[in-house]
């Protein structure tokens, strides 16, 4: 959709949400969406739902053929589809973008993130501290470098891994630290750099949902050595496939840049030796120019975008916060944006009278509001990938027998209060919702209120 239809759409509902007010709920005073009457019978137990299948979300990812088909075809047209002219003009916006002085486009996110870690001096019998509330991938290059994973527990309001516990499991083996913006909500950085810095550690950020993050007019990350995003097709900066890394730092740049292309040279070395002289051991993961045009034709409307999920975010942490048994995931002191590439909330079982997080999920589908419990209950420290890759002869040789027992490392990294996330985590998501007209958003809100005043009806 192209940006005028969707500051069009956006316009309209605003001037439909002028009918705001207060509306009276069972044990609360609600935050009314629009007028409307959520008093009549749940969609799950055969009434008609709030959104009916008549209604769609903002697709995703969206493609302006109009603006962005002449700009494929000339590349394609052009036939260097590797990595040249367009890529680097990428890289260049986005860094600028980002208030970066370098940026590193690879194949995908997790390309990114191993790359930062592989290019770091981190390597076997030293320690990285992770956040536990990630997918899988986050980690790769952790243990592609012989580095063990150590993690600390998140804060359940902000889903981010909490700092203090950070602290606490520094010891003199710790090189590294590895927040994730989970969500897109960032982590508290300005903290994790002070620790850093006292330390002298390593970090890197997985900044993979958080495109445009701000914390204090800061973009997050430009905090740490390197920023990691992903620009895979359901992420807010869509390509389909597709990495970059950030980074201010210019020698760890060149190294970088020649990891990411056969290990040839970069930077002021470049010309010095024959173009095909491999300096270190690498690996191949540019991004290709067809790529690199789908991000740049993204990278136009996403800053309008990233403004609208704010201003449709704060909405709903204004109406949704009314209800006791919902929590909309708060930003830490001093965030400011979140990407919003998820809305996440946490779920009361006891203040909804008793009524599952799972039963909840099942009434507020049926009246057509996307949602999810997020990552299930399987934290990275206990997944058999770990177990697997301590079984190798380089952890083997650098690690105790006691280190490398996979059941007492369990027990060491256990995160309760990940574990009770995992268990009481909503997430609303589907791509482009967030994208929505006010009316969209208040379609959430009002089916929250429906399943609120017939909350007794779903035990």
């Amino acid at each position: 959709m192209k940006s005028k239809e969707i500051s069009r759409q956006r316009f309209i509902g605003t001037v439909a949400a002028a009918t705001t007010g207060m509306v009276a709920g069972s044990g609360m005073t609600s935050i009314f969406a629009q007028s409307r009457d959520t008093s009549g019978s749940l969609a799950l137990l055969g009434g008609t739902p709030v959104r009916g299948k008549d209604k769609r979300w903002q697709p995703w990812p969206q493609w302006d053929s109009e603006n962005f088909d002449p700009k494929m075809n000339e590349v394609m047209a052009n036939r260097v589809w590797s990595r040249s002219r367009k890529v680097a003009e990428f890289e260049q916006k986005w860094a600028e973008m980002n208030g970066s002085k370098h940026c590193l486009s690879t194949v995908n996110g997790t390309n990114a993130l191993s790359a930062s870690w592989m290019q770091s001096d981190i390597g076997p019998g030293d320690e990285v501290i992770c956040s536990p509330y990630t997918f899988s991938a986050s980690i790769f290059g952790v243990l592609y470098k012989g580095a063990m994973p150590v993690w600390a527990d998140i804060d359940p309001e902000t889903f981010q891994v909490d700092t203090k516990k950070i602290r606490e499991k520094i010891t003199p083996r710790t090189k590294g630290i590895l927040p994730v913006h989970i969500c897109g909500y960032p982590s508290d950085m300005p903290e994790i750099m002070r620790i850093a810095k006292e330390h002298n550690l390593f970090v890197v950020e997985d900044a993979c949902q958080a495109h445009l993050a701000k914390i204090d007019g800061k973009r997050v990350g430009t905090f740490g050595n390197a920023g990691c995003f992903s620009f895979q097709a359901s992420k807010n900066l869509p390509i389909g496939e597709g990495g970059g890394i950030l980074t201010d730092n210019t020698e760890y740049y060149d190294r970088l840049y020649s990891y990411h292309n056969f290990g040839y040279a970069s930077g002021s070395v470049s010309g010095q030796i024959s173009s095909i002289t491999a300096l270190i051991l690498a690996n191949k993961i540019r991004m290709s120019e067809y790529q690199a045009v789908i991000g740049l034709c993204q990278m136009e409307k996403l800053e309008e975008q990233h403004k609208i999920r704010n201003e449709n975010g704060a909405y709903l942490n204004e109406k949704l916060s009314a209800y006791p048994g919902i929590t909309p995931v708060k930003l830490h002191k001093g965030a400011t944006e979140a990407s919003y590439y998820i809305y996440a909330m946490v779920y009361n079982q006891d203040k909804m009278k008793g009524v599952s997080r799972e039963r909840f999920m099942e009434a507020l589908k049926a009246e057509g509001i996307p949602i999810g419990s997020g990552y299930p209950n399987d934290p990275l420290y206990g997944q058999p990938m770990i177990n697997e890759v301590f079984k190798s002869d380089i952890y083997r040789k650098f690690y105790s027998a006691e280190e490398l027992d996979f059941e007492a490392y369990k027990e060491r990294n256990h995160c309760p209060e990940l574990i009770k996330t995992f268990d009481s985590a909503l997430w609303i998501w589907h791509g482009g919702l967030m994208l929505g007209t006010r009316s969209d958003m208040d379609d959430i809100v009002n089916a929250v209120d429906k399943i609120h005043n017939n909350i007794a009806k779903l035990k």
